[in-house]
């Protein structure tokens, strides 16, 4: 057995000869390294691919010795549970942001052969660390698994990747902060969407005759009503509203600046709020934990007609929304429910609201996800030298978000509660990378640290800033708005990092939108172009 020269051998040959204890290691001080901040950034799981670059690094036996197959099974969890997560969107934004997803495809293939042709002809470097350094700079983990199975040592490809990703967090950052900085900018095909990026709830006295539909915000779907009580009455849940008169109460729900509208519309603000007399009407989250409900509408749900009750707004994840009739429900959303107070504990046992359940996972829809997942993966296509196929990165990752859009087929419920989806990615992610950075470490010493180290940074820098300056040029050009860009830029380099520190610049529904249109599209690009990379 080798060891590192000058190196205590046992050492190493603990790692090499206890390779669970070794993976998990690498994991636990990768996540702690993960959480400190590097000026406006964290490196997040990121920093579990650098730490077994690390230990890999220590002795040529370590990488080895690691399970085969884990990495692949780690990748295939990640990118499923990305796909039904992100399917929804995708196809919702197809119609209306098809100019801009083009534009990024273009982009990305404009880079792709940037990055080639400097690289290759200039500096004469090979196509695996080419691609992995394209991946690198697109901060895409499923295309560095698309590089290495397309390679004949799969440790050039990560070699690359490692020098990219820092790139590319730095560079992206600069760029979204210079678009940031920007107060003036033209937004001729993206006006402000008007959704309140939070959601108030506010008890208005109306001090005058009012229609219902007549009140600013009602009609664009920006402000709904929970709960009314006429002058003299009982307090009622507000279903069908029609006119408002003098002396009414009503509960408005919506943005601030939205209800901030209304309610100089209606009359002041009332002086007794009627969310703290629950004698007649209930207030309640109850979380969705039915599997038969999940997939359908909120209107769908007919809780008026069951229960006398409605939902006023949906909390997904971190993200709270206005609940409309066509918003379609997931499992583990938590609904804010207005009720009868007598129908509370039925309602709340027809929605579900068993915490047991948040993070169970059907066996039969994911193992049946994954398997579809895996077999569109499998067919290929040869041109020339370049043999392109979907692979276990692309396939699980297109199937999931097709079961994600469709989000049920007939009793199959394919989206998974938010908590069981996020816990799910992030074991696959951690897993994958974890195993990349032990099995390239040695190779990456080698390689990163040296003349052909340094032609790299320079081809991967060049490739980068082309890159996001073309996307940020295509969302300019299709009048698109600052917010939006913001969340393109995140979307089309794919780091959720990236994606906060656009958050933190600027408070736009937007923004998030931006990310969800580019996010799955520009994984899947880049795939197919790093597989014509590593033919070079």
């Amino acid at each position: 057995m080798r060891f590192a020269e000058g190196k205590d051998p046992a050492v190493w040959h603990f790692f090499a000869n206890n390779p669970w204890v070794t993976v998990f290691s690498v994991i636990t001080v990768g996540a702690l390294l993960g959480m400190v901040r590097f000026g406006p950034v964290k490196l997040g799981a990121a920093g579990v691919l650098f730490v077994g670059l690390l230990i890999g690094a220590l002795d040529p036996d370590i990488g080895p010795a690691v399970p085969a197959g884990v990495s692949a099974l780690g990748l295939a969890l990640y990118v499923y549970t990305v796909g039904l997560e992100s399917g929804p969107a995708f196809f919702r934004e197809l119609r209306g942001q098809l100019a801009v997803m083009a534009g990024a495809i273009v982009a990305l293939a404009v880079t792709a052969a940037v990055v080639g042709f400097i690289g290759h002809q200039g500096f004469g470097i090979s196509g695996p660390f080419l691609a992995g350094g394209y991946a690198g700079i697109g901060t895409t983990t499923p295309g560095l698994a698309a590089a290495q199975a397309a390679s004949d040592d799969p440790a050039q490809p990560a070699v690359g990747y490692a020098i990219g990703y820092p790139l590319a967090v730095v560079i992206t950052i600069v760029f979204v902060a210079a678009i940031a900085a920007r107060r003036r900018w033209k937004a001729r095909r993206d006006p402000d969407s008007g959704l309140p990026s939070t959601l108030v709830t506010h008890t208005v006295q109306v001090n005058r005759p009012a229609r219902w539909a007549d009140v600013p915000g009602v009609g664009s779907g920006r402000v709904l009503a929970s709960e009314v009580r006429p002058d003299g009455g009982e307090s009622a849940v507000a279903h069908g509203l029609d006119r408002l008169a003098p002396g009414d109460r009503v509960v408005l729900v919506g943005g601030e600046s939205d209800l901030r509208s209304a309610t100089a519309y209606l009359g002041v603000p009332a002086a007794v709020d009627l969310l703290e007399d629950r004698h007649t009407v209930d207030y309640r989250r109850v979380l969705l934990t039915d599997p038969a409900l999940a997939g359908h509408t909120v209107s769908e749900l007919e809780l008026k007609d069951r229960y006398g009750a409605l939902v006023s707004r949906v909390r997904r994840g971190d993200f709270d929304m206005l609940a409309h009739d066509d918003l379609v429900l997931q499992l583990d959303d938590r609904l804010r429910v207005v009720m009868p107070r007598e129908q509370a504990a039925a309602v709340s046992a027809y929605l579900g609201d068993t915490e047991t359940k948040v993070s169970e996972v059907s066996a039969v829809s994911l193992g049946l996800g994954l398997a579809l997942g895996f077999l569109i993966g499998i067919p290929s296509l040869t041109l020339g030298s370049t043999t392109l196929a979907l692979g276990t990165g692309a396939g699980p990752l297109v199937m999931g978000m097709i079961l994600g859009w469709r989000r049920r087929t007939g009793p199959l419920v394919w989206t998974l509660p938010t908590r069981a989806n996020l816990t799910l990615r992030q074991i696959g992610l951690l897993l994958f990378l974890a195993v990349v950075g032990l099995t390239s470490g040695y190779s990456f010493r080698q390689n990163a640290f040296s003349v052909f180290g340094l032609k790299l940074l320079a081809v991967l820098a060049i490739g980068a800033v082309v890159s996001y300056a073309l996307m940020v040029l295509v969302a300019r050009c299709l009048g698109q708005s600052r917010e939006r860009t913001m969340g393109l830029l995140s979307g089309y380099v794919g780091n959720p990092a990236i994606l906060s520190y656009a958050n933190g610049r600027a408070t736009d529904s937007r923004i998030n939108a931006g990310y969800s249109t580019l996010f799955a599209l520009a994984i899947l690009v880049k795939i197919v172009c790093i597989q014509l990379i590593v033919g070079l």
